[in-house]
C-alpha cells in the first residue's frame, strides 16, 4: 500500500529537481529573455487623436513593432498606454515616435 504523503514528497522532489535541471541547461537565448525582463522599464504616455475602438489597435501594434518592446497596454477611455520596454534596446523617444508615425502622437507622462 502507497503512502499518499511519501507520494507527495517524492512528487515534490522531482519537480525541485527538474526545475533545477532545467535553469542549469537553459539555452542562452532563453537566459537573454529572463535578462531581457530582469531590466525592462515601464513607460506611460499620453496618446492623443485616439477617438474610436479601433484606434487603439493601430497604437498598440505601431509600439509593439519598436524593437525592444514587451508589452503594450492602451486604454481608449484615459487616452492613455503603458509600454514594458528593455531601455537597452529602444528609448521612450522611439515608442513615442513609432506612434506619431501611425498617426497618434504620443507623450510621456511622469
Amino acid at each position: 500500500m502507497q503512502h499518499p504523503l511519501l507520494n507527495a514528497a517524492r512528487a515534490f522532489s522531482w519537480s525541485v529537481a527538474a526545475l533545477t535541471l532545467s535553469a542549469a541547461v537553459m539555452p542562452g537565448e532563453a537566459q537573454a529573455a529572463v535578462a531581457s525582463v530582469a531590466r525592462a522599464q515601464t513607460a506611460s504616455f499620453g496618446i492623443a487623436n485616439m477617438t474610436c475602438p479601433t484606434c487603439p489597435i493601430t497604437v498598440k501594434k505601431a509600439m509593439q513593432g519598436v524593437a525592444g518592446v514587451n508589452s503594450v497596454t492602451i486604454n481608449l477611455t484615459t487616452k492613455s498606454a503603458q509600454v514594458v520596454f528593455d531601455p537597452r534596446r529602444t528609448s521612450v523617444a522611439a515608442i513615442a515616435a513609432a506612434s506619431a508615425n501611425a498617426g497618434f502622437p504620443a507623450k510621456p507622462v511622469g
